[in-house]
């Protein structure tokens, strides 16, 4: 192929046109990971007690322990935030003092919070209700689900109509809809925006991801996708310190939100990429990106014509026809992308590995988002406790790039889950806090390691289900695989709370289990590392063969 031979001599080694489009790239994942999480902030629980009107009146939101609340509630962490003492005074009024109080107590109607703004909760009484709590559990499964249904219908885009344009419609439409969301009116508002907006901004970090994988050279495809962790790894710590700092969830969302409008602006200088184009058969449009990108990194010009003598000697053109030209006019048709997936479905060896894959996305996500959303019930500060879990990130997926080169691929994935496992059965036999003012730093720490394992498997994966399969259909089958992730797996993290309510360690004993299986299945798919990304499912099969055939036309 005429543009794979002239990517590969453009971009055989990184250059200064691969820094400009992958810094461009890593801008869309610190954007996905504001707003990916962001549920867990605009949700967050808080201390309440009941508001009593006869001593305070709803402005005075200051004080949470008045030296009158014993006499006006009964003891006790539940009826101290439900029920209230109905005064003895006919007339509404009552003495604050122990006096002015009958012994019966009445459902609160209004609640004292320390911050009233800090969250849909707090603004709108969701306490005490019997439904308060699964609505709460409600918003991040919704917003998780909403992802499940945008990974494939992006991945669908991107194949058809270009990782570019899937990049820039999930991240401007997504501005529009977080926005919209920061001034809903009520709950149904609320979650029915929290469900939507999942479809396009999910779809930015697959796109980014692909476009990366296709331009880096091979030997640098694993420090892309660890590079690309410790990018998205870094906006969800600074999601923690921005709400940490702006902690009322209306405000939020529009900082975070407005600002990727100039995201937006950034990335609409990232050219599509050229794999895409050529296997669409628009290889003019290849070679005018692989001469911008030669033309970045220093490096001679392609021409797109081929000069040859003829008999006369005059320096001509062939036929008349630059290389574009002759590729379309002596090719024969492209397959269609239909025809692409029925000659997927009918390769036992790639469907199993796509059962495998799908399977590990579910077991690894649930791990991984449910460990992000369950650090924040830890003992001592929520916000804190979110930013070390995350920051956790960073140095794990800079292991993985050592791992994946000196382990390879499959090795890292195996070995990361099964010491995951460990970390999260560890967790039940460590001691918990003795008292509310403790933190058990051992029960952190063995969090904190999880997390750090489960994102070498996550980093992994990420890597694995972008080299099995070919090209024409790669991004659908990754968006396939990531779908189940987020649809069995992250849709059901954010429930891990309520699993505490059963016993204290039991969201991490669950944890660890998905882990240890998801381990021994991994062993089933092949060894990547080093193998050129395969175009054709002859060339996917071959994979992991010690008989893996020549790629001669990338001679």
């Amino acid at each position: 192929m005429h543009v794979e031979t002239a990517l590969e001599a453009v971009t055989a080694r990184l250059g200064r046109f691969h820094w400009v489009v992958c810094s461009l790239l890593c801008s869309a994942y610190v954007y996905q990971a504001l707003f990916n999480m962001s549920f867990v902030f605009t949700t967050m629980r808080s201390e309440h007690r009941c508001l009593i009107p006869e001593c305070e009146t709803a402005d005075s939101l200051a004080d949470m322990d008045p030296p009158w609340l014993p006499s006006a509630v009964p003891a006790g962490p539940r009826e101290d935030t439900c029920r209230r003492y109905a005064p003895l005074s006919s007339g509404g009024q009552a003495r604050c003092d122990g006096q002015g109080w009958s012994n019966m107590t009445v459902a609160c109607d209004r609640w004292v919070y320390p911050n009233k703004d800090l969250s849909i909760m707090t603004e709108w009484d969701m306490v005490c209700s019997p439904s308060a709590e699964w609505q709460l559990t409600l918003v991040g499964t919704l917003s998780n689900m909403g992802r499940a249904l945008g990974l494939p219908l992006f991945g669908l885009v991107s194949d058809a109509l270009g990782r570019r344009m899937a990049l820039l419609t999930g991240l401007a439409v997504s501005c529009v809809l977080g926005l919209a969301r920061s001034f809903a009116p009520n709950y149904i508002a609320f979650i029915s925006l929290e469900f939507v907006d999942p479809i396009f901004y999910d779809g930015i970090g697959g796109a980014a991801f692909i476009m990366g994988m296709e331009l880096v050279p091979t030997a640098s495809r694993g420090a892309w996708s660890a590079i690309s962790h410790v990018i998205f790894a870094l906006g969800l710590a600074l999601l923690g310190v921005v709400a940490w700092l702006l902690p009322r969830w209306r405000l939020l969302l529009r900082v975070v939100y407005g600002s990727a409008l100039l995201c937006l602006a950034a990335l609409w200088f990232v050219p599509e990429s050229v794999r895409w184009l050529a296997s669409k058969g628009r290889t003019e449009e290849a070679f005018r990106v692989i001469n911008k990108a030669a033309k970045m990194n220093r490096l001679p010009l392609v021409s797109t014509k081929q000069q040859t003598k003829d008999g006369t000697g005059h320096v001509g053109w062939g036929d008349g026809l630059s290389p574009a030209e002759q590729d379309r006019r002596d090719s024969p048709r492209p397959a269609s992308f239909a025809e692409d997936m029925r000659d997927f479905a009918r390769s036992r060896t790639l469907m199993l590995r796509l059962i495998v894959s799908c399977f590990s996305w579910v077991a690894i996500m649930f791990v991984y988002d449910g460990l992000a959303v369950y650090s924040v019930s830890l003992a001592g500060s929520r916000y804190l406790n979110f930013v070390l879990v995350e920051l956790v990130e960073v140095p794990a997926a800079l292991l993985t790039w050592w791992l994946m080169s000196a382990a390879g691929r499959r090795r890292t994935l195996v070995g990361s889950l099964i010491l995951a496992a460990a970390c999260c059965v560890a967790y039940h036999f460590l001691p918990a806090a003795t008292d509310a003012a403790d933190t058990p730093w051992a029960r952190t720490a063995a969090v904190m390691l999880a997390k750090l394992f489960v994102t070498l498997a996550f980093t992994c994966t990420y890597v694995l289900s972008a080299e099995l399969f070919p090209t024409r259909v790669r991004h659908t089958l990754y968006s396939l695989c990531a779908t189940c992730g987020r649809l069995f797996g992250s849709a059901l993290s954010p429930q891990m709370p309520l699993l505490g309510a059963v016993m204290e360690s039991l969201p991490l004993l669950v944890s660890g289990a998905a882990c240890f299986l998801c381990g021994l299945l991994s062993l089933i798919l092949p060894e990547t590392a080093r193998s050129p990304l395969p175009d054709t499912v002859q060339e996917a099969e071959a994979i992991g063969r010690k008989d893996l055939p020549k790629r001669t036309d990338r001679a």
